[in-house]
């Protein structure tokens, strides 16, 4: 898996995860983001959708079906501050 993989398969699949999962927002970052991404890396997004537990769940595990590796997922509401500046610069909005 590539970063330009996962960027397609997000874009790709924009309307879907907008329609089946309530998704506003989907961006990429961590490791894939920087091209730093190695065999052990798992895929880092976050994401801005309605609170829902069970919608959460089945959107983590739809990506990681799809996507192949395990999928790191935040709620865009739910990050603190510190973490939100922390990874502003590699966030990869699609």
């Amino acid at each position: 898996m590539t970063k330009r993989e996962i960027l397609n398969f997000l874009t790709q699949n924009k309307e879907l995860l907008k329609n089946r999962f309530g998704v506003k927002k989907i961006a990429l970052f961590g490791s894939y983001a920087r091209d730093e991404a190695n065999e052990k890396s798992d895929i880092d997004l976050i994401v801005e959708m309605p609170s829902s537990f069970q919608k959460y769940f089945e959107l983590k595990y739809f990506l990681e079906e799809h996507l192949g590796k395990k999928v790191d997922l935040g709620l865009s509401h739910k990050v603190r501050a510190y973490i939100k500046n922390k990874i502003q610069k590699d966030l990869i909005y699609v």
